[in-house]
């Protein structure tokens, strides 16, 4: 891709290339890793929260992001400064490019924070600080990470349903001013459902 500032709305196959671009570099940042259940391969999770991100309507700009949000929590030091690198090297404008970047940072969870809970809170009050369509992200994120544990043992589900409820407390006002609401709705009814007989 060459490099430059270029207006992605009159330029769709940029667009397209760009989300291209970057849903590679995720897969092979992810190259070996597994969900949880030990047999699907990680990168189904950012493909899958990308194509939320966009059936709701998110820019090119969230939908990269979704591809590139766990790098940072997940993978080896060295992806990380690949992933840096990567972003600033798009052809994109630089807002684009420091709004992929923030939106990113805020969905990582801090490792040097010690409990996921005190991590979530960290990361969903970073959310609300980031370009709105971080909270678009975010909640695609938890749509589908909810329905993942829905595999899993009771102990982990209401674990996660009580994060849940954290996530939609936090970013509900967030989502509803911003347009984000069927996401929210459908995390809602996702989180209220009988996730065992899904």
């Amino acid at each position: 891709m060459c490099g430059g500032s270029f207006l992605l709305d009159k330029d769709p196959v940029l667009r397209i290339a760009v989300i291209k671009a970057a849903a590679d570099h995720a897969s092979q940042a992810h190259k070996g890793q597994l969900r949880k259940d030990r047999r699907t391969p990680y990168i189904t999770h950012p493909a899958r929260v990308a194509a939320l991100v966009g059936i709701f309507g998110g820019s090119h700009v969230a939908v990269i992001s979704a591809w590139l949000h766990d790098v940072y929590e997940d993978c080896t030091p060295a992806w990380i400064t690949r992933t840096d690198r990567f972003i600033t090297g798009l052809p994109l404008p630089d807002d684009d490019k420091a709004d992929i970047a923030s939106i990113v940072d805020a969905l990582t969870k801090k490792n040097r924070i010690k409990g996921k809970s005190a991590r979530l809170s960290n990361s969903l009050d970073r959310i609300l600080d980031a370009p709105p369509e971080a909270t678009l992200v975010k909640l695609c994120d938890r749509i589908d990470n909810l329905l993942d544990s829905a595999d899993r043992n009771g102990g982990f589900t209401k674990r996660y349903l009580a994060s849940t409820d954290e996530v939609i407390g936090k970013l509900e006002v967030r989502a509803s001013y911003y347009g984000y609401e069927p996401a929210l709705k459908l995390l809602v009814a996702i989180r209220n459902a009988n996730l065992k007989k899904l």
